[in-house]
């Protein structure tokens, strides 16, 4: 199936909602985060001896699944090696460039 025009001007609809929808997110976020007294860059410390044993529990877990997910996210992101990989793309043996 071919890109047309008519997707391009539905998919540039959606991105405009889209950014709609985050902006209005975006205020929703800064009157919750001025309600509670936070500062509107968010990345304030939690003291975690201040959390409840449940609290204390998800966090971690949440810390440990965010680490697992970077972690294969790095592995993904790792350039190929071995044979396969050249020296520099578009080079074949001998570094002989191929046109």
């Amino acid at each position: 199936m071919a890109f047309t025009e008519q997707d391009m001007k539905r998919q540039m609809n959606q991105l405009a909602e889209l950014k709609d929808e985050f902006s209005r997110l975006e205020n929703q976020e800064k009157a919750m985060r001025k309600a509670l007294g936070l500062s509107e860059q968010g990345g304030e410390k939690v003291d975690m001896n201040a959390l409840s044993p449940e609290m204390r529990k998800q966090a971690e877990e949440a810390m440990a699944e965010a680490q697992r997910a970077g972690a294969a996210r790095a592995a993904q992101s790792q350039p190929a090696s071995g044979a396969a990989a050249g020296s520099r793309p578009g080079c074949g043996r001998r570094n002989v460039v191929r046109l």
